[in-house]
């Protein structure tokens, strides 16, 4: 693909009133160009997004931002409002963003929500509601509907328009396809592309709307690598956010005369930046692919930004006025004491009785809590990760090495121990992902790992590995430079030019990016299992299950490489390493323990770990460790502890350039350090 702007192809646009389909087609330029990313409801904490990083809130408001406003409902908002306006505004009353859910009765959903729309649009003659996608999947429910039901819901709620996004593509082109078809209102696409370079069946590039004398102008964007986070086709196009929003916003303004320009983006809240600072034009953006809750609106570089997080915690108000301008911002919070739409929650409880059967069957018990927040699933070793590649495993005799991405693990709860329900598990894997098997070099393998080290966003340090592993074991850094450290597969260490059996799901092998190493081998087994139901499979035949923390994924933030020196007391063996570089204390003891490459085998832990003279001592029980160098088959004992860095050592700031005190990522206590113990060497044997 290009983006020479000489290449043409077919361009259709529309004209339509609020909450009238687009019917008036126009014939423009078009421009080709390529171009990802996450791990619920957000907070300041990374569990509640799902994708392993903590956001942060911007409280920025630019030039047109006056005073805040006040509209209370349930709990307050933030909000700006400015002078009254002369002439014509538009309001913009925004957006769903749900994967589908519709939220159980005395929850969160969209009875609650649709009631608070109808108060916003009913108060102003100037307002449309606009969605940005992910309306699709990936619930429980829409494993069995395909996104159908949630159709049904919007074809009731008085949509403008909406645009697309990655999850509206999880069950595949000809179902979104079908379901854009069959919806009452407009679905906006400006990025994406049949192979044949016609835009995506049922949907519309751009939507102009007639409010008073005002011609406002709608168009979408999607974040860059769309085909590797959903099951896009490889051969289908899908254009650059920048350059498709700079095509779009001078079109509009040109060829359609419009007055103010709005995206609904399903990008990440970072390209929103990108987008005000390169696209001139551009009024405003709503929405996100990052499940951003801002305080207040942001106007960066003339173009206001609004992001209201995640379904029906948040409704974004936004007017604007004939010139683009910002006149008054509101962010409505819906709690317990949000009234419900009395139709649309009689079709909430409806929905759940038609499931209700199915899903509350017990399957099994877990003997364990089973947590499935994005900062543990993207972050370290994670119970249900375990579960979930174990599952993987077992569903072929020669499988060596399981993956699973930790954005395929959802709802960010916790389960048990006790009963774990049909409910449950589809709730963790809505996906209809189903499993694979195949074969992979040690290298590519290797390349996977690596792929998945992704750094993180401001306020954060290092790195985060997103995914979870069976049957193998490795360590990984993430500071300057991504980097995998050593791996074993089965207690062996990762031949580069060995092959070894991989299970993993089709659109981890086929479709996502970072596992594209795999795309192009062969399979060896393809049994059309989805996973949830296999993970249901493998709950009631093991149950209760009891996944442990095995060693499987290690965080190593300095290596202190072997010992120096040994020395006895007191009943300890002590053995002398260098102090970690950048540390400044070393944790309690409580912090240390031991690994082999065998998951299975029980190392031995420390008993004591200080600094002394300069250098690191860690002591050990002697006649413990004594009796396990006699029994071990292990060539060397691995030892594993936390530091308190120096932050002036590792130089992580925050937006403002000031020093973060570290350790701030969401599931790490401490930087971790790795020291090597020879299980062979005579120094450690009896006295």
């Amino acid at each position: 693909m290009s983006s020479d702007k000489s290449d043409c192809g077919r361009r259709t646009g529309s004209r339509s009133t609020r909450g009238e389909p687009a019917t008036e087609r126009s014939q423009v330029y078009a421009v080709e160009d390529d171009g990802e990313l996450c791990p619920k409801e957000p907070s300041e904490v990374a569990r509640e997004c799902g994708c392993g990083r903590t956001h942060t809130r911007r409280t920025f408001m630019g030039a047109t931002a006056a005073t805040a406003g006040a509209l209370t409902l349930g709990s307050q908002v933030s909000g700006v409002a400015a002078d009254e306006p002369e002439g014509d505004t538009v309001t913009i009353v925004h957006d769903l963003h749900t994967h589908s859910e519709i939220g159980e009765p005395g929850e969160p959903n969209i009875a609650r929500y649709w009631n608070v729309v109808q108060e916003q649009l009913g108060d102003r003659d100037d307002a449309v509601f606009l969605a940005n996608g992910d309306e699709l999947g990936s619930s429980t429910i829409s494993f069995f509907t395909e996104g159908e039901h949630k159709i049904d819901f919007m074809n009731d709620m008085d949509l403008t328009a909406a645009g697309v996004g990655n999850h509206d593509f999880d069950y595949g082109v000809e179902v979104a396809e079908q379901r854009f078809a069959d919806s009452e209102f407009p679905w906006l696409n400006s990025a994406l592309y049949t192979p044949d370079g016609e835009l995506f069946p049922e949907t519309e590039e751009y939507t102009t709307l007639e409010i008073g004398d005002l011609t406002v102008g709608l168009f979408n964007v999607v974040l860059r690598g769309f085909h590797g986070i959903t099951d896009y086709p490889d051969d289908y196009e899908q254009r650059d956010p920048v350059e498709t929003a700079r095509e779009m916003t001078q079109l509009l303004r040109e060829e359609e005369d419009a007055d103010v320009v709005v995206c609904s983006s399903h990008t990440p809240h970072e390209t929103h930046f990108e987008l005000a600072e390169e696209v001139d034009g551009l009024d405003a953006i709503f929405g996100s692919h990052s499940h951003y809750t801002m305080d207040t609106a942001e106007e960066y570089e003339g173009t206001v930004i609004s992001e209201v997080g995640y379904a029906y915690f948040h409704l974004g108000v936004m007017t604007l006025d004939s010139e683009g301008n910002l006149v008054s911002w509101e962010r409505l919070d819906l709690d317990e004491d949000t009234e419900a739409d009395p139709e649309f929650k009689e079709r909430i409880e409806a929905q759940y009785d038609e499931l209700d059967e199915e899903l509350s069957e017990v399957i099994g018990e877990t003997a364990v809590e089973l947590d499935t927040s994005g900062s543990i699933t993207y972050g370290r070793e994670a119970l249900i990760g375990n579960l979930i590649t174990d599952t993987m495993l077992d569903l072929h005799s020669d499988a060596q090495v399981a993956f699973q991405n930790g954005g395929g693990i959802r709802t960010n709860t916790t389960y048990g121990p006790g009963e774990l329900t049909a409910g449950d598990v589809l709730g963790i894997l809505p996906f209809g992902n189903e499993a694979v098997v195949f074969e992979a070099t040690g290298e590519e393998i290797l390349q996977v790992l690596e792929n998945r080290i992704d750094t993180l966003p401001d306020n954060t340090f290092g790195a985060q590995q997103g995914q979870q592993v069976g049957g193998l074991q490795y360590e990984w850094s993430g500071h300057e430079e991504p980097e995998v450290g050593d791996v074993y597969v089965e207690g062996e260490p990762l031949e580069p030019d060995e092959t070894y059996v991989v299970s993993t799901t089709d659109y981890l092998k086929n479709t996502a990016e970072d596992y594209a190493p795999f795309s192009d081998a062969e399979l060896l087994w393809e049994g059309g299992i989805i996973l949830g139901p296999a993970v249901m499979e493998y709950v009631e035949e093991h149950s209760p299950v009891e996944p442990e923390l095995e060693n499987r994924i290690l965080r190593v933030d300095e290596d202190v490489g072997s010992y120096r020196a040994v020395r006895r007391e007191d009943g300890r063996t002590l053995l002398c390493f260098d102090v970690p570089e950048g540390a400044a204390e070393i944790g309690d003891a409580e912090t240390f323990f031991g690994a082999t490459t065998d998951v299975d085998e029980d190392a031995p832990d420390p008993v004591s770990a200080e600094i002394e003279d300069g250098l690191l001592w860690i002591g050990y029980d002697t006649g413990d460790l004594q009796q396990f160098l006699a029994t071990t088959d292990a060539e060397e004992l691995r030892v594993f502890g936390e530091f308190e860095p120096d932050e002036e050592h590792y130089g992580y700031t925050d937006t403002d350039g000031e020093l973060l005190e570290l350790p701030v990522a969401a599931v790490y206590d401490g930087f971790k350090l790795k020291a090597t113990i020879d299980a062979a060497s005579p120094s450690l044997g009896e006295d």
